[in-house]
């Protein structure tokens, strides 16, 4: 690898990479921490790795600005797309499936409730929450840990893509690979130590109300990647290294269950890797796993309500060896992955591609200009 103030001209954009597969694991894992404490046997006592899931909404989010600046950079720089209309294709993006979500969440326990059933996790669905779910204020301290959790991620990446015009086109004054890098590090350990200073908790598991704090430095490390890709003369070789020794380094680490800075950097590295490798070849189901991550992560809170509260005392009052024999209770647990899986995967089929096609049709149709106006690759993340 050689490092180049222009970047090189972009392989043809093609859907299937790592990137997509790696969005879906991610996803995927997020699930899986959420649901570990109804696992037979608790998941983080059977590896302290395993309650630390937070690291792949980190992921999430350190994707987030790196797809961004490689779907939407070059028309952003160049002005072909205004600041008002990006903003806003990104909340239709976002903000659909949040409503429905909630809508569908409100509807489940107020159910409930005629029905009689208890809450298992008393105050988090106050009516009271609502106002603050509705209008994603999460970011500003408020709703965070309330109704459907993951959404405080669209909160607070909303807001970051409001800024993403200006930080880009200040990102684009930097014409070194190393500086690129430098700045992401620089990012990553000073905010880390900011927190641990300030508030005695690492940057990358801080807590809800603390929650735009975590988002936006990973966000603008997301940028910092994009810009190092951009700016380096990658070739295959050298984008493996560093993807396959990234990953190396974060599974050994994980297996080790070392320090969350180590895993964020090893994030880093193979998201670099993966971004600076021309997809040649798409990988099997990685377009499937993309496109469905993002309901994944959003609607598990439902999916995990119905099997854990519903299906599976139903399963335990008709067959009580599920709960006494331990293969019948952790296929019951693993059930409840298999069903979010195909929920999440009808979701996306039935509810949120649907309604993304009639918004482009209905509110983007049309370019801001003469020119064609870009559309990006990469489903956004969540």
């Amino acid at each position: 690898m050689t490092q180049t103030t222009t970047a090189p001209a972009a392989p043809a954009k093609t859907r299937g990479g790592a990137l997509d597969a790696l969005r879906f694991v991610a996803a995927l894992f997020v699930v899986v921490f959420h649901f570990g404490s109804s696992a037979p046997i608790e998941l983080e006592s059977m590896h302290a790795f395993l309650g630390r899931g937070y690291l792949a909404t980190d992921f999430f989010l350190i994707l987030s600005g790196f797809v961004l600046a490689k779907a939407y950079g070059a028309a952003v720089a160049s002005r072909k797309v205004s600041l008002a209309r990006f903003w806003l294709k990104r909340l239709a993006r976002c903000y659909p499936t949040h409503i429905i979500t909630l809508a569908m969440l409100v509807a489940m326990v107020l159910a409930a409730g005629w029905l009689g059933l208890a809450q298992s996790n008393e105050g988090r669905f106050d009516l009271s929450g609502l106002p603050a779910q509705i209008l994603l204020l999460h970011a500003f301290g408020l709703g965070g840990g309330h109704w459907n959790i993951p959404s405080w991620t669209i909160s607070t990446l909303l807001i970051c893509y409001a800024f993403f015009p200006m930080l880009w086109r200040a990102m684009l004054r930097i014409n070194s690979l190393w500086i690129s890098l430098g700045l992401g590090l620089a990012i990553i350990v000073g905010s880390n130590a900011l927190s641990l200073a300030l508030l005695g908790e690492q940057q990358f598991s801080l807590p809800f109300q603390w929650c735009m704090f975590r988002a936006a430095p990973l966000f603008l490390v997301g940028l910092t990647l994009a810009r190092a890709v951009q700016t380096g003369r990658w070739t295959s070789g050298s984008a493996r290294l560093v993807g396959f020794g990234g990953g190396a380094v974060l599974l050994a680490n994980a297996w080790l269950v070392g320090p969350d800075l180590i895993n964020v950097l090893a994030i880093c590295a193979v998201i670099i890797g993966c971004g600076a490798s021309p997809v040649t070849k798409p990988i099997p189901g990685a377009e499937w796993g993309a496109k469905v991550s993002f309901c994944l992560f959003m609607v598990h809170t439902i999916t995990g309500a119905v099997w854990f509260d519903v299906v599976e005392p139903l399963a335990a009052r008709l067959h009580p060896a599920v709960e006494s024999v331990a293969w019948e209770a952790w296929a019951m647990w693993l059930g409840a992955l298999v069903f979010t899986l195909i929920a999440s995967d009808l979701y996306n089929r039935f509810i949120d591609e649907p309604i993304q096609k009639w918004i482009g049709r209905k509110w983007f149709a049309r370019p801001v200009s003469s020119r064609p106006d870009p559309r990006p690759v990469a489903e956004p993340s969540a």
